[in-house]
């Protein structure tokens, strides 16, 4: 069995609790860093499958190393930890973002989920595969990162091959909004959606617009 890799970048601080011990009384191997520049010039010679950015053990919000992170590492799942009363930023690239306090426990499950290959997590119609938690999807050995709306789009395609999905579906289900006065937004996201599930996103074999309605995704026999 491949033993799973994480880096973990933490406080340097001696008083500072380190996740450390209890990663790697599961089984996993830990890299330790303790500033961002070396971690990811690390990661990028040699990318783990897990980055956790301890962001409560250096005292910050983190968002920024976060974004930094995700920048030089795209397609590394990320777990940022922020401190209590911080709340949860869906802008700061993190793949997951838990805010103390938690246990040890909850911070393994988060990294058993991340691991790649974990079909617990995926999605398959025909050809197409989509990884829920990395929001990576793959087509004839082709592997895109999609963004969350993205994501959350083709999953409802996937869990309803063959039928009409509305405009007012899709918004509704995606945007949580019944607001269907301008769906320009919806058709950039599906084109952006094409570009990573189609071979020619001009002529869809997938994503088809269903004129004056909606999109369908249709699954070739």
């Amino acid at each position: 069995m491949t033993i799973a890799s994480v880096l973990l970048i933490e406080s340097g601080r001696p008083s500072a609790p380190s996740f450390a011990p209890a990663l790697e009384k599961k089984g996993f191997a830990v890299t330790v860093q303790h500033e961002v520049g070396p971690a990811i010039k690390t990661a990028s010679n040699s990318p783990p499958d897990v980055l956790i950015l301890d962001a409560a053990s250096m005292r910050t919000s983190g968002s920024r190393l976060c974004r930094t992170a995700r920048a030089n590492l795209d397609g590394v799942p990320i777990i940022l930890i922020s401190p209590a009363g911080t709340g949860s930023d869906s802008a700061n690239g993190s793949t997951v973002n838990l805010v103390q306090p938690f246990t040890a426990r909850k911070l393994v499950n988060r990294v058993h989920r991340l691991l790649p290959g974990d079909d617990r997590y995926s999605l398959q119609a025909g050809p197409i595969k989509l990884n829920l938690v990395q929001r990576r999807v793959k087509v004839h050995g082709r592997e895109s990162r999609l963004t969350p709306k993205q994501a959350k789009l083709l999953e409802l395609f996937m869990h309803n091959p063959g039928k009409l999905l509305t405009r007012k579906q899709l918004i509704r289900e995606v945007w949580l909004t019944d607001y269907t006065g301008d769906t320009r937004t919806l058709d950039v996201h599906m084109s952006w959606l094409r570009h990573a599930v189609e071979g020619n996103a001009k002529k869809p074999q997938f994503l088809r617009t269903i004129r004056g309605m909606g999109y369908r995704l249709d699954i070739p026999s």
